[in-house]
This record gives C-alpha cells, structure tokens and sequence, in this order.
C-alpha cells in the first residue's frame, strides 16, 4: 500500500479547513418578506439571529407597484443599527450595500408611511469571511 506523505495530509487538511471556512461564511438569505400592504400604514417584522462567522449584512427592497412612503428598519435590543426611507414614486428599487453587523438577535422592520398601498418584496442577506 503506498504511502502518504505529511505535506500531501497538509495540503488536504488545509483545503479542507478552507472549503468549511467558506461555507460557513456564504452570503445567506436571512429574511424574506413579500409586502402587500393597502392604503393606510402598515408593517410587518422579522426577527433573526446573525448566522455564526457572519459580520455583514445587506437590505434589498424592490417595490412592483403602489404609490406610498415606506420605511424599513434594523434594530438590536432597542437600538437602530440601520434605516432608510423612500417615496415609491420615486424609489422602485434599493440596496443597502454590505455593512458591518455586530454578533446577535436582529429584528427587522418594513412599514408603510401614510395612506398609499404598496406591493413589494425586501431580502436581508449576511455574509462572513471573505465573500
């Protein structure tokens, strides 16, 4: 039987310990949430936990139809981390860009401002490591 050689269990090792590394730090969606909101001021809420070696996140807010004002929010505790708010007239489509997250339990918040109705989908993403 042939043998292995030590830099060869190395190699593999390493490789090995790489591939588990990136894995675990994918860019993971973490919340989800399809709108449909009618005239008056609505929101819903989504509440998650950073995933483990994720120390990213990143908003997306696509709006298809309605005319409102609308305003999505990242709380830690009682703390705001992160907000923004448009006019869908104006704004049909958003990304946050990545940002730093600090370990923890995250609620998310989408909300319309006002009377317009409002049809949409918002996505929360983390990420880690060198993604």
């Amino acid at each position: 039987m042939p043998k292995i050689s030590a830099p060869l269990i190395l190699l593999a090792v390493v490789i090995l310990a790489a591939a588990g590394y990136g894995a675990l730090t994918y860019p993971k969606t973490v919340a989800d949430i399809n709108v449909q909101f009618s005239i008056g001021a609505e929101s819903k809420t989504v509440e998650f936990d950073l995933p483990p070696l994720h120390d990213e996140y990143n908003v997306e807010v696509s709006v298809t139809s309605g005319n409102a004002l609308w305003n999505a929010r990242l709380t830690q505790g009682n703390a705001t981390v992160w907000s923004h708010a448009a006019s869908q007239g104006v704004q049909t489509a958003y990304q946050s860009g990545w940002l730093s997250a600090k370990p923890g339990h995250y609620k998310f918040t989408f909300s319309t401002i006002g009377f317009g109705s409002l049809v949409g989908e918002v996505k929360v993403s983390t990420r880690g490591g060198f993604w």
